[in-house]
């Protein structure tokens, strides 16, 4: 085994305590006044990480690093974003204030930390502006847009202006998973079978976001984004979160009904760049290389959601090549990032 030269990790979260506090309370208002969480929510939450180290970007996360061999993370917002506020002022106020906080914190350690941007949903248009005053200002690599706003995924028109921007600025796009709706998590994931914390956790991390995830990769591909913005990169995590398992069926299928200058899948190897997001799956590593190719992967390790110190382990002793052991552990998000 030859170690690697560095690893690079790009889903990798973190909050801050004071804009959480400022969505929690939005949501109560928008609730009518009580906390929209009920008891299942309450109950996922005490499985989740823990807030000392979702809010710490310093010592405690440099140490985890130190341990695991991890010489960069790339920073995005988690739970608690501001991304989907629906009142536009404050999602631009509270999103401008979030990626402030964080470059401030890449600048205490900027051989360790990059960051992608967080960017006000309801308002596209502004949305495109925080992105370019992020990239040109602080610095940041790009952007991370998380599950759907409002109900609507974003493959709608409206949403465009994003990834026109992220285009012309040359950076991409992380597609996120995020809660699914009420409606559907009751009728796909919840039963009298299992707890219904069981079905919260079917219809989420378990499961159901990243196949909602994955979708929404699909729509973007077939909404003809990628006729319109040839040059845009899309990253999707989980090792793409189910689609490089399907392409052969959705070439079959559903590329003969859409007017698209090219298959599904050649849109998908040319555009999307994947990571396995913590799933350390040598089986599913060997898959996606097979049918996409080393140079479409980087790694990432979904810190602190999962907490695993094998990271630079699994990639050094995984039965690839060496060539293909570097340009995930670094290379790739080197290039893609300009890091």
């Amino acid at each position: 085994m030859k170690p690697l030269n560095k690893i690079i990790t790009i889903e990798e979260h973190f909050i801050l305590k004071s804009i959480s506090q400022k969505v929690a309370a939005f949501n109560v208002k928008e609730n009518g006044g009580t906390a929209p969480n009920d008891l299942v929510q309450k109950e996922l939450m005490k499985i989740g990480p823990a807030s000392e180290d979702m809010e710490d970007v310093g010592e405690r996360r440099i140490k985890f690093m130190d341990e695991s061999g991890i010489d960069m993370q790339v920073l995005s917002y988690g739970a608690g974003s501001p991304q989907n506020i629906t009142d536009e002022t404050l999602a631009i106020e509270l999103c401008r204030e979030a990626n402030d906080e964080l470059a401030n914190l890449i600048k205490l350690h900027p051989t360790r930390f990059a960051g992608f941007a967080t960017l006000p949903a309801a308002t596209p248009s502004a949305a495109g502006e925080e992105l370019n005053r992020t990239v040109k200002e602080l610095g940041f690599k790009g952007a991370m847009l998380s599950g759907t706003f409002n109900g609507r995924f974003f493959d709608e028109p409206e949403f465009l202006p994003i990834f026109s921007k992220a285009q012309e600025l040359n950076v991409p796009v992380y597609m996120h998973p995020g809660f699914i709706s009420k409606n559907i998590a009751a009728h796909y994931y919840q039963s009298n079978s299992w707890p219904a914390v069981a079905g919260a956790m079917f219809a989420s991390a378990g499961y159901g976001w990243h196949l909602d995830s994955g979708i929404a990769i699909v729509r973007l591909i077939a909404s003809g984004i990628f006729d319109k913005l040839p040059d845009l990169k899309l990253i999707s995590g989980h090792w793409g979160e189910l689609v490089p398992f399907f392409l052969n069926r959705l070439d079959d299928q559903l590329s003969k009904t859409l007017k698209l200058d090219r298959k599904i899948s050649d849109y998908y190897k040319s555009n999307i760049y994947i990571t396995p997001s913590g799933l350390f799956s040598e089986a599913q590593l060997k898959y996606v290389i097979e049918e996409l190719g080393a140079d479409k992967i980087i790694y990432s390790g979904d810190y602190p959601y999962l907490i695993d110190k094998n990271t630079r382990q699994f990639l050094e002793t995984a039965p690839i090549s060496q060539e293909a052991k570097e340009k995930i552990g670094y290379q790739n998000a080197e290039k893609l990032l300009g890091l």
